[in-house]
Protein backbone atom coordinates (compact mmCIF):
# COMPACT_ATOMS: atom_id res chain seq x y z
CA UNK A 1 0.00 0.00 0.00
CA UNK A 2 1.22 3.49 -0.82
CA UNK A 3 0.70 6.18 1.82
CA UNK A 4 -0.24 9.66 0.67
CA UNK A 5 0.19 12.28 3.44
CA UNK A 6 -2.35 15.09 3.37
CA UNK A 7 -0.80 17.95 5.34
CA UNK A 8 -2.63 20.89 6.95
CA UNK A 9 -1.45 23.64 9.31
CA UNK A 10 -3.16 23.88 12.66
CA UNK A 11 -4.20 27.42 13.37
CA UNK A 12 -6.87 30.06 13.18
CA UNK A 13 -7.25 32.76 10.54
CA UNK A 14 -9.58 35.69 11.20
CA UNK A 15 -10.67 38.35 8.74
CA UNK A 16 -11.39 42.00 9.53
CA UNK A 17 -15.05 41.06 9.74
CA UNK A 18 -14.09 38.87 12.69
CA UNK A 19 -15.05 35.64 10.92
CA UNK A 20 -12.60 32.89 11.68
CA UNK A 21 -11.58 29.71 9.89
CA UNK A 22 -9.95 26.94 11.83
CA UNK A 23 -7.62 24.56 9.99
CA UNK A 24 -7.89 21.01 11.26
CA UNK A 25 -5.05 18.54 10.64
CA UNK A 26 -5.91 15.70 8.27
CA UNK A 27 -4.54 12.29 9.10
CA UNK A 28 -2.55 10.23 6.61
CA UNK A 29 -4.65 7.97 4.38
CA UNK A 30 -3.75 4.67 2.78
CA UNK A 31 -4.68 4.04 -0.85
CA UNK A 32 -4.27 0.74 -2.71
CA UNK A 33 -1.40 0.40 -5.11
CA UNK A 34 -2.10 0.00 -8.80
CA UNK A 35 -2.89 -3.48 -10.02
CA UNK A 36 -4.11 -5.05 -13.26
CA UNK A 37 -6.87 -7.54 -14.08
CA UNK A 38 -8.93 -9.05 -16.90
CA UNK A 39 -12.62 -8.03 -16.78
CA UNK A 40 -13.46 -11.20 -18.75
CA UNK A 41 -12.39 -13.18 -15.67
CA UNK A 42 -14.59 -11.25 -13.24
CA UNK A 43 -18.04 -12.36 -12.10
CA UNK A 44 -20.63 -10.40 -14.07
CA UNK A 45 -18.68 -10.71 -17.30
CA UNK A 46 -18.04 -14.43 -16.91
CA UNK A 47 -20.62 -17.12 -16.09
CA UNK A 48 -19.31 -19.67 -13.60
CA UNK A 49 -15.84 -18.45 -14.49
CA UNK A 50 -16.32 -18.87 -18.26
CA UNK A 51 -16.50 -16.00 -20.77
CA UNK A 52 -18.93 -17.27 -23.43
CA UNK A 53 -18.90 -16.34 -27.11
CA UNK A 54 -22.16 -18.01 -28.08
CA UNK A 55 -24.81 -15.40 -28.89
CA UNK A 56 -25.34 -13.03 -31.79
CA UNK A 57 -24.36 -9.45 -31.08
CA UNK A 58 -27.34 -7.13 -31.50
CA UNK A 59 -27.94 -3.57 -30.26
CA UNK A 60 -28.50 -3.55 -26.51
CA UNK A 61 -26.22 -6.51 -25.86
CA UNK A 62 -22.50 -6.68 -25.21
CA UNK A 63 -20.52 -7.17 -28.42
CA UNK A 64 -18.12 -9.98 -27.57
CA UNK A 65 -16.83 -10.57 -31.09
CA UNK A 66 -16.11 -8.79 -34.38
CA UNK A 67 -16.45 -10.85 -37.54
CA UNK A 68 -13.80 -10.09 -40.17
CA UNK A 69 -15.09 -11.80 -43.30
CA UNK A 70 -12.38 -10.42 -45.57
CA UNK A 71 -9.66 -11.72 -43.26
CA UNK A 72 -11.57 -14.92 -42.43
CA UNK A 73 -11.21 -14.17 -38.73
CA UNK A 74 -13.37 -13.97 -35.65
CA UNK A 75 -11.88 -11.29 -33.41
CA UNK A 76 -12.64 -11.55 -29.70
CA UNK A 77 -11.74 -8.30 -27.95
CA UNK A 78 -10.52 -8.55 -24.37
CA UNK A 79 -9.07 -5.84 -22.15
CA UNK A 80 -6.56 -5.49 -19.35
CA UNK A 81 -7.59 -2.89 -16.80
CA UNK A 82 -5.64 -0.83 -14.30
CA UNK A 83 -7.10 -0.21 -10.85
CA UNK A 84 -5.81 1.83 -7.96
CA UNK A 85 -5.79 5.33 -6.55
CA UNK A 86 -3.96 6.82 -9.52
CA UNK A 87 -3.24 5.97 -13.15
CA UNK A 88 0.29 7.35 -13.31
CA UNK A 89 3.09 5.54 -15.11
CA UNK A 90 3.13 2.98 -17.90
CA UNK A 91 2.66 -0.74 -17.30
CA UNK A 92 3.98 -3.44 -19.63
CA UNK A 93 1.60 -6.41 -19.53
CA UNK A 94 2.47 -9.90 -20.74
CA UNK A 95 -0.30 -11.93 -22.42
CA UNK A 96 0.01 -15.66 -21.88
CA UNK A 97 -2.15 -18.38 -23.52
CA UNK A 98 -2.41 -21.29 -21.09
CA UNK A 99 -3.59 -24.68 -22.33
CA UNK A 100 -2.96 -26.33 -18.93
CA UNK A 101 -5.90 -24.42 -17.43
CA UNK A 102 -8.31 -25.80 -20.04
CA UNK A 103 -6.97 -29.34 -19.76
CA UNK A 104 -7.50 -29.28 -15.99
CA UNK A 105 -11.05 -27.97 -16.39
CA UNK A 106 -11.82 -30.67 -18.96
CA UNK A 107 -10.53 -33.41 -16.66
CA UNK A 108 -12.58 -31.98 -13.79
CA UNK A 109 -15.72 -31.89 -15.97
CA UNK A 110 -16.21 -28.16 -15.42
CA UNK A 111 -16.71 -27.24 -19.08
CA UNK A 112 -19.86 -27.94 -21.15
CA UNK A 113 -20.20 -31.34 -22.77
CA UNK A 114 -18.56 -31.40 -26.19
CA UNK A 115 -15.94 -28.78 -25.33
CA UNK A 116 -12.42 -29.21 -26.71
CA UNK A 117 -9.21 -27.28 -26.25
CA UNK A 118 -8.78 -24.81 -29.10
CA UNK A 119 -5.44 -25.72 -30.65
CA UNK A 120 -2.79 -23.02 -30.49
CA UNK A 121 -2.54 -22.91 -34.29
CA UNK A 122 -6.20 -21.89 -34.53
CA UNK A 123 -5.84 -18.55 -32.78
CA UNK A 124 -3.31 -15.77 -32.30
CA UNK A 125 -2.82 -13.04 -29.71
CA UNK A 126 -0.23 -10.36 -29.10
CA UNK A 127 2.55 -11.26 -26.67
CA UNK A 128 2.12 -8.06 -24.69
CA UNK A 129 0.39 -4.69 -24.46
CA UNK A 130 1.27 -1.49 -22.66
CA UNK A 131 -0.96 0.63 -20.49
CA UNK A 132 0.32 4.13 -21.17
CA UNK A 133 0.59 6.78 -18.46
CA UNK A 134 -2.97 7.68 -17.45
CA UNK A 135 -4.66 4.77 -19.27
CA UNK A 136 -7.46 2.90 -17.48
CA UNK A 137 -7.45 -0.01 -19.89
CA UNK A 138 -5.91 -1.47 -23.01
CA UNK A 139 -7.79 -3.75 -25.40
CA UNK A 140 -6.34 -6.59 -27.43
CA UNK A 141 -7.82 -9.13 -29.82
CA UNK A 142 -7.88 -12.90 -29.77
CA UNK A 143 -7.95 -13.73 -33.49
CA UNK A 144 -9.65 -17.08 -34.18
CA UNK A 145 -9.66 -19.02 -37.47
CA UNK A 146 -13.20 -18.42 -38.80
CA UNK A 147 -13.30 -21.20 -41.46
CA UNK A 148 -12.21 -23.68 -38.79
CA UNK A 149 -15.14 -22.66 -36.58
CA UNK A 150 -17.60 -22.88 -39.47
CA UNK A 151 -16.40 -26.40 -40.25
CA UNK A 152 -16.92 -27.52 -36.63
CA UNK A 153 -20.39 -26.24 -35.77
CA UNK A 154 -21.27 -29.16 -33.49
CA UNK A 155 -18.29 -28.63 -31.20
CA UNK A 156 -17.31 -26.07 -28.58
CA UNK A 157 -13.80 -24.72 -28.16
CA UNK A 158 -12.13 -23.26 -25.08
CA UNK A 159 -8.87 -21.45 -24.49
CA UNK A 160 -7.34 -19.57 -21.59
CA UNK A 161 -5.58 -16.22 -21.54
CA UNK A 162 -3.57 -14.92 -18.60
CA UNK A 163 -1.81 -11.64 -17.89
CA UNK A 164 1.05 -10.64 -15.64
CA UNK A 165 3.48 -7.78 -15.30
CA UNK A 166 6.83 -7.18 -13.68
CA UNK A 167 5.73 -3.56 -13.19
CA UNK A 168 2.62 -4.26 -11.13
CA UNK A 169 1.08 -7.23 -9.35
CA UNK A 170 -1.90 -9.02 -10.84
CA UNK A 171 -4.94 -9.91 -8.73
CA UNK A 172 -6.78 -13.23 -8.77
CA UNK A 173 -8.73 -12.13 -11.86
CA UNK A 174 -5.67 -12.51 -14.08
CA UNK A 175 -6.78 -15.58 -16.06
CA UNK A 176 -9.79 -15.67 -18.39
CA UNK A 177 -11.36 -18.87 -19.72
CA UNK A 178 -13.04 -18.18 -23.07
CA UNK A 179 -15.47 -20.64 -24.66
CA UNK A 180 -16.57 -20.29 -28.30
CA UNK A 181 -19.67 -22.17 -29.48
CA UNK A 182 -19.52 -21.90 -33.30
CA UNK A 183 -23.20 -22.83 -33.72
CA UNK A 184 -24.19 -19.20 -33.10
CA UNK A 185 -22.44 -18.18 -36.34
CA UNK A 186 -25.12 -19.85 -38.51
CA UNK A 187 -28.71 -18.53 -38.43
CA UNK A 188 -31.86 -20.52 -39.12
CA UNK A 189 -35.07 -18.98 -40.43
CA UNK A 190 -38.50 -20.29 -39.49
CA UNK A 191 -41.89 -19.00 -38.40
CA UNK A 192 -45.40 -20.11 -37.52
CA UNK A 193 -48.68 -18.45 -38.46
CA UNK A 194 -52.11 -17.88 -36.98
CA UNK A 195 -54.77 -16.70 -39.45
CA UNK A 196 -57.77 -14.57 -38.43
CA UNK A 197 -59.73 -13.76 -41.62
CA UNK A 198 -57.26 -11.51 -43.50
CA UNK A 199 -54.93 -10.77 -40.59
CA UNK A 200 -52.06 -13.17 -40.04
CA UNK A 201 -49.95 -13.27 -36.88
CA UNK A 202 -46.40 -14.27 -37.81
CA UNK A 203 -44.39 -15.77 -34.94
CA UNK A 204 -40.67 -15.60 -35.74
CA UNK A 205 -38.96 -18.69 -34.30
CA UNK A 206 -35.62 -18.19 -36.06
CA UNK A 207 -32.39 -18.93 -34.22
CA UNK A 208 -29.17 -16.88 -34.12
CA UNK A 209 -30.75 -14.01 -36.01
CA UNK A 210 -29.67 -10.38 -35.87
CA UNK A 211 -31.89 -8.93 -38.61
CA UNK A 212 -34.99 -10.05 -40.47
CA UNK A 213 -36.72 -9.24 -43.76
CA UNK A 214 -40.31 -10.34 -44.41
CA UNK A 215 -41.84 -10.51 -47.86
CA UNK A 216 -45.58 -11.09 -47.51
CA UNK A 217 -46.11 -12.03 -51.15
CA UNK A 218 -48.63 -9.32 -52.05
CA UNK A 219 -46.28 -6.90 -53.78
CA UNK A 220 -46.08 -4.47 -50.88
CA UNK A 221 -42.77 -3.30 -49.30
CA UNK A 222 -41.06 -5.82 -47.00
CA UNK A 223 -40.95 -5.50 -43.22
CA UNK A 224 -37.87 -5.66 -40.98
CA UNK A 225 -39.70 -6.27 -37.70
CA UNK A 226 -38.90 -9.42 -35.81
CA UNK A 227 -42.54 -10.50 -35.48
CA UNK A 228 -45.73 -8.61 -36.27
CA UNK A 229 -49.28 -9.22 -37.47
CA UNK A 230 -49.98 -8.40 -41.11
CA UNK A 231 -53.31 -7.65 -42.74
CA UNK A 232 -53.88 -8.49 -46.40
CA UNK A 233 -56.12 -6.29 -48.53
CA UNK A 234 -57.53 -9.13 -50.61
CA UNK A 235 -58.44 -12.72 -49.93
CA UNK A 236 -56.20 -15.35 -51.49
CA UNK A 237 -53.16 -17.54 -51.03
CA UNK A 238 -49.80 -15.83 -50.63
CA UNK A 239 -46.22 -17.07 -50.50
CA UNK A 240 -44.44 -15.54 -47.50
CA UNK A 241 -40.67 -15.59 -47.09
CA UNK A 242 -38.46 -14.67 -44.14
CA UNK A 243 -34.74 -13.96 -44.62
CA UNK A 244 -32.68 -14.08 -41.43
CA UNK A 245 -29.11 -12.79 -41.16
CA UNK A 246 -26.90 -13.47 -38.17
CA UNK A 247 -23.40 -12.92 -36.83
CA UNK A 248 -21.82 -12.99 -40.31
CA UNK A 249 -24.43 -10.78 -41.98
CA UNK A 250 -25.16 -11.46 -45.65
CA UNK A 251 -22.36 -14.05 -45.82
CA UNK A 252 -24.69 -16.86 -44.72
CA UNK A 253 -28.35 -15.73 -44.58
CA UNK A 254 -31.12 -18.24 -44.01
CA UNK A 255 -34.50 -18.24 -45.80
CA UNK A 256 -37.80 -19.87 -44.87
CA UNK A 257 -40.88 -19.85 -47.12
CA UNK A 258 -44.45 -21.00 -46.66
CA UNK A 259 -47.92 -20.17 -48.00
CA UNK A 260 -50.82 -18.62 -46.11
CA UNK A 261 -54.44 -18.44 -47.17
CA UNK A 262 -56.68 -15.58 -46.03
CA UNK A 263 -60.41 -15.17 -46.56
Amino acid sequence: MKTYKLVAVLGVVCSLAVSCTKYVPVVSANFPEQTIYLPAAVTGNAVNGIYFINTVAVPGRTFRYIADLAGQKLNIPLAVVRSGADKAGSIAVNILPNSDTINKLLVAGRLPVGTELLASNRFTVANSVTLADGDDEKTFNIVVDLPFLLSNLTKKFAFSIGVNSSDKKSPVASTAVVLVDPAFLVPTATFTTTVNTRTVSFNNTSLNGASFVWNYGDGKPPSTQRSAPYTYTDAGTYTVSLVTTGALGTFNPATFTRTVTVL
